[in-house]
């Protein structure tokens, strides 16, 4: 029988350029979540920042990481193409990288070399995803999602594979940050390399000019950014809780020792190495969504991409409830298992499979060719509102006390006129010159950071500090200087984590309003 001029025209071959941008994929993936698995501890515990300082700076890293997409698309399509755009963007990405890994010493240096890595890895980023599916057309069209699978999975790999061991040169005396930066940097040349040694297996779609502003400013195009902006918000949500579990509040949550992290079967994990369940779980879940889930539920329903993201929303949610659960242990003095929190992962990674990958396969769909970029740089931005919208929570929780003494020695309390609303585990900040000198560690360091409260003295308007990881009681010496700043948080302990709970819940809600109305369409490279 001759086969019909559909089944004729179908090409079932993966396109030679998409390994060499998994590859490129993989080392940069490696690079970027090396570097924010370890950055908030390193802000914490090598520079002293606060928990909501350091917090927040990893947001605002996150955020501009993925702010700077817009920048890369408009270069992209506009003016050079995606492969010219990749490239320049990913020099300045290596040279910040090395400024991290060489003169990460002093506040305002660490400031800048994070500006050039989120400047790189964001002008990339709308490129290298979109350029996954420009290598397809109508005839392997059918491929797109078992190569954005193949793209997912490069990036989760390679994520796993350094927040494993980036944590485990930061903590070791003998390596350190420089090493513990380092390691990324050099990953981010190797994906330079890789991705340029590909040059000629690529499909190259060639930059639009004042094209693409034509199609943005139509009425068809600003109909699509209207509707996809909507969409972007709820998913903005989304990753304004999935990012407190990489490298942020999570992270910090895991310092305590009162969290053990002795999983049994002889592996004990570091702080920041808990990350690295995320990603294995993505290894493992993203088949069995694809092959099983999906399939089954498909039986008695049709799984629209939108129906997918909103059951995603009540699902990350679900993981922020187990956190607070977590939280209110720690802070009443309990110990618990880290494999508490290795469950609230679970919940989170289902999560991002029904949200982020469904997300990132419907915004290439949703997108007319001449505007894939700047559809993805949009879908992109979602992660950067998202972060934005973590750190303005975390600098709008910060609650400055009226503190009128500290008192130095073996035991170091603080006058407060606020003691009498103080709990025992509550975190108590210090930043600036107060004259005072914590003692008793690898060598004396100025009393900044965070800090718990251990005791309450009511009757003095007091609190005794006990140190955030160990809680043991801080020694300290020197003359209080009336300077400096001292503050708490408005969302004490495990309230912090239940108020998102609240948030996701509500626009969970609402996304089954706004998704009912949407109207979806699919474009996709027509052949020659």
């Amino acid at each position: 029988m001759t086969p019909s001029p559909a089944v004729a025209a179908r090409d079932d071959r993966m396109p030679p350029g998409v390994p060499y941008i998994v590859s490129n994929e993989f080392a940069e993936r490696f690079c970027f979540y090396g570097i924010n698995s370890i950055l908030t501890l390193y802000l914490v515990q090598f520079l002293h920042f606060t928990d909501a300082k350091g917090a927040t700076w990893g947001s605002l890293f996150k955020s501009g990481a993925y702010f700077f997409p817009m920048i890369g698309a408009i270069v992209s399509d506009v003016f050079w193409g995606k492969f010219r755009t990749i490239m320049t963007f990913s020099i300045v990405y290596c040279a910040g990288c090395v400024s991290l890994a060489l003169f990460s010493n002093t506040p305002t240096v660490v400031a800048i070399g994070l500006l050039m890595v989120a400047f790189g890895t964001g002008g990339i980023k709308p490129c290298v995803s979109t350029n996954v599916g420009d290598q397809f057309s109508s005839k392997n069209a059918h491929l797109i999602e078992r190569a954005f699978s193949w793209f997912y999975l490069a990036i989760n790999a390679g994520s796993s594979i350094s927040i494993f061991f980036c944590p485990i040169l930061l903590n070791n005396p003998k390596y350190g940050p420089k090493w513990a930066f380092g390691m990324p940097a050099a990953m981010m040349f190797l994906a330079t390399l890789v991705f340029w040694m590909g040059r000629k297996k690529y499909v190259v779609v060639p930059p639009t000019g004042k094209a693409w502003l034509k199609d943005v400013f139509s009425a068809e195009g600003v109909k699509l950014v209207g509707s996809l902006i909507v969409i972007y918000f709820f998913v903005a949500c989304f990753w304004m809780l999935w990012d407190q579990s990489n490298g942020n509040t999570w992270t910090l949550q895991a310092q305590s020792s009162l969290m053990d992290k002795n999983l049994g079967f002889g592996i004990k994990l570091l702080p920041a190495q808990l990350q690295v369940v995320n990603g294995l779980f993505i290894l493992a879940l993203v088949p069995i969504f694809t092959y099983l889930i999906y399939p089954f539920f498909a039986r008695f329903f049709v799984l629209t991409p939108l129906r997918r993201i909103g059951a995603g929303l009540f699902t990350v949610a679900s993981s922020f409830i187990i956190v607070g659960w977590v939280e209110q242990q720690i802070q009443s003095g309990h110990s618990v298992s880290a494999w508490w929190q290795i469950l609230a992962y679970v919940v989170l990674t289902a999560a991002e499979v029904l949200v982020s990958i469904t997300a990132l396969e419907f915004s290439y769909k949703q997108a007319p060719l001449r505007m894939k970029s700047f559809v993805m740089a949009l879908f992109l931005l979602s992660t950067s509102v998202g972060n934005l919208m973590i750190a303005g929570v975390n600098s709008a929780m910060v609650k400055p006390l009226h503190a009128t003494a500290i008192e130095a020695g073996a035991q170091t309390w603080v006058s407060v006129a606020e003691a009498g609303q103080f709990v025992t585990g509550q975190k108590i900040d210090f930043t600036g010159d107060n004259g005072i000198t914590v003692i008793g560690g690898d060598k004396p360091a100025p009393l900044e950071g965070t800090f718990l409260v251990a005791e309450i003295d009511r009757a003095a308007s007091r609190v005794k500090l006990m140190d955030v990881v160990d809680r043991k009681p801080v020694q300290s010496q020197g003359t209080y200087a009336a300077g400096g700043v001292v503050a708490t948080y408005r969302l004490v302990g495990p309230m912090y984590f239940y108020f998102f709970v609240g948030v996701m819940g509500v626009m969970g809600l609402l996304f089954i309003l706004v998704a009912a109305m949407y109207k979806e369409k699919t474009h996709v490279r027509a052949d020659a």
